[in-house]
């Protein structure tokens, strides 16, 4: 059995709509976020996060591994795509609610109705990324 994403980033992955891979705006990289979970491609999906985001998400595996060893791989890119990925929920649109060069905020309503979410996209060596949104440290 694969460990489920925390919380905090299945929420945000949970409204990902799907749409084909190119480099043609914030919009588009979360699209292709969504695409590459869908098909559980998890060498796709991890390249579409930004470094932060991958450096947290590593750390994540890492520890779901410690948790539960022999059981669980320490990958974060199979913790992207595992079981968790099944639980995804398609959005009904994703437009770009504010952007500048390197920073923008997509505004991502659910298909299925309910608040829409803000997901940050930085810039990244030339390429749009999604951020995954953190826990809050207390």
């Amino acid at each position: 059995m694969r460990r489920a994403l925390p919380l905090a980033a299945l929420a945000a992955l949970a409204f990902l709509a799907p749409g084909c891979l190119r480099d043609g705006g914030p919009e588009s990289a979360y699209r292709s976020l969504a695409q590459a979970i869908s098909q559980r491609d998890g060498e796709l999906a991890f390249s579409l996060l930004s470094a932060g985001s991958q450096r947290w998400l590593e750390g994540q595996a890492r520890r779901a591994a410690a948790a539960a060893p022999g059981v669980l791989a320490p990958s974060a890119k199979e913790l992207l795509v595992g079981d968790a990925a099944l639980g995804v929920r398609p959005a009904s649109a994703v437009t770009v609610a504010s952007r500048s060069e390197d920073r923008a905020v997509l505004r991502v309503e659910p298909a299925s109705g309910g608040a829409a979410r803000a997901v940050l996209v930085v810039r990244e060596g030339g390429h749009w990324k999604v951020e995954l949104p953190l826990p809050i440290s207390p």
